[in-house]
């Protein structure tokens, strides 16, 4: 069988407080009411109310909150931007409008888990895309589109990394260990030092948490199997054996008396497939380590926004509209950081999304010596202004630091336009301290990017406001408008 090595120091671990759908949405929908993550006795009064929380106490438990709020993260609901308010997924905003299927949009949520992951203390020495292998798993005819319980807590948790080789190695154990008797798979489980915590461990994460969280909300069948292991249950024992003599079993359900299996949904099997042909379980996932990952809040935005946005448009294929502004987004977003040198690229690829504000009336490359990058036409619909022209100026990472105001103040000039917006993957002191006092801004891709997937996701005609942003570049003229543009996402998007 495949060698791995098992231990509590050396698994994949899942967030978990409460795994119930319903209880899920009563806090999600609370904390979009409440605004402030932070007020957690104001959250626990208002889940109160709605009967969605049982503290232990009747005050209620604060650190309780801040373990339900982590468990929110885990499972891709959203995260806690540097503003320290909580920016909610696409997938959440879908679900908590009502958009699309719940259950489309709950298997891009776990088709997205992966390790390392920015709210989980996995071991930093694992990096897979544990959500894809999860659904690879699920889709192989060879294991019968199906895992165990007692398979998932015995393999699953202690997979390391993932490629072709060490995939068929997983799944012909697994096949082996179909084959052996519920005796002689006890003996492997004791076989591991600690074996009982462990597992223990490994079963309420697993099928307790993850299985039943996924099961609520449409995504996988858990099916109980009476003549598997001979209609027997492992039983590991957990807490302090000489205070404690509870045991966590790996029952399909509660007060269950057989175990059972897990399989995706019959309804969202081509989604599955469609994602795992489009985006590989054995690629190296996305870590803080990565060199063209700037920061861990840049990490975080390429995890929640970038690639959740890239996931929705495959299993939402019908809406064209939309796959086509998530594609432009991404595009531009992963051209501002990975752009040729010379920065074409990058350019391009702004064009689509600056279409995207519904004020614009047309959008031209130009480049070249002595010309911007793109010159835009915008009206002004709401002061009944005559149109007017801005230039953008597309700095690719590697073209950042040649930022020349003195030539771009020439663009402005050549072509009477209003100002210039410089977009760019990140920006440093000094290039803030250049545009001071000048007819320019700056914004990062990032900003740019997530201000136009809130706007014309959630949006009727599919278009983003300009006229929002042009009001924050007016009031803030040789400035960078980041942050201003990061705080109207939050007021108007943010929980």
């Amino acid at each position: 069988m495949i060698n791995l090595k098992r231990s509590m120091n050396d698994k994949w671990i899942f967030q978990k407080n409460t795994n119930s759908k319903n209880l899920i949405e009563s806090y999600l929908n609370v904390i979009n009411e409440t605004k402030d993550i932070d007020d957690k006795e104001k959250i626990i009064d208002k889940l109160k109310m709605m009967s969605a929380y049982h503290g232990r106490s009747k005050k209620g438990s604060l650190s309780t909150m801040g373990v339900r709020f982590s468990q929110m993260c885990f499972y891709m609901f959203g995260y806690k931007n540097e503003n320290n308010t909580f920016i909610p997924s696409q997938t959440t905003i879908n679900l908590l409008q009502k958009i699309n299927s719940r259950q489309k949009n709950m298997l891009v949520n776990l088709f997205a888990i992966q390790f390392p992951h920015p709210y989980s203390q996995t071991p930093s020495d694992i990096e897979i895309y544990a959500g894809r292998l999860i659904i690879k798993l699920l889709c192989d005819e060879k294991i019968d589109c199906k895992l165990y319980i007692d398979e998932m807590i015995y393999f699953l948790p202690f997979i390391k990394t993932i490629d072709q080789e060490r995939y068929e190695m997983l799944v012909n154990s697994i096949l082996e260990y179909r084959k052996l008797t519920y005796e002689e798979k006890l003996i492997l489980f004791k076989k591991e030092d600690n074996w009982e915590t462990l597992f223990a461990n490994c079963v309420h994460e697993f099928s307790y948490f993850f299985a039943r969280i996924f099961k609520s909300f449409g995504v996988l069948d858990i099916v109980g199997d009476k003549n598997h292991n001979g209609g027997k249950l492992f039983k590991f024992r957990h807490g302090n054996k000489n205070r404690h003599n509870t045991f966590r079993n790996d029952a399909y359900g509660s007060r269950k008396k057989c175990s059972g299996y897990i399989k995706i949904k019959d309804e969202l099997k081509n989604d599955a497939i469609s994602l795992l042909n489009h985006f590989s379980p054995f690629s190296k996932p996305l870590t803080n380590k990565d060199p063209n990952v700037f920061s861990k809040s840049d990490w975080i935005h390429d995890l929640y926004e970038v690639e959740i946005l890239e996931y929705l448009s495959i299993v939402f294929p019908e809406y064209s509209k939309q796959r086509e502004i998530i594609n432009a987004i991404s595009e531009m977003q992963y051209m501002s950081k990975y752009s040729s040198k010379d920065g074409k690229d990058f350019e391009r690829s702004l064009k689509p999304v600056i279409e995207l504000f519904r004020e614009n009336l047309n959008v031209e490359i130009i480049s070249g010596s002595g010309e911007p990058d793109l010159l835009c036409v915008f009206e002004d619909t709401v002061r009944d202004l005559p149109d007017y022209k801005i230039n953008i100026e597309a700095k690719s990472r590697n073209s950042t630091n040649n930022m020349n105001v003195t030539r771009i103040e020439r663009h402005i000039s050549k072509y009477a336009s209003k100002y210039c917006i410089i977009v760019a993957p990140r920006f440093s002191r000094g290039n803030d301290l250049d545009i001071s006092n000048k007819n320019m801004v700056s914004i990062t891709a990032e900003a740019l990017g997530k201000y136009c997937s809130k706007e014309c996701l959630s949006a009727n005609d599919g278009k983003a406001d300009f006229t929002t942003i042009n009001g924050i570049i007016e009031q803030n003229m040789g400035k960078n408008i980041t942050r201003n543009v990061e705080n109207i996402v939050e007021q108007r998007y943010g929980f």
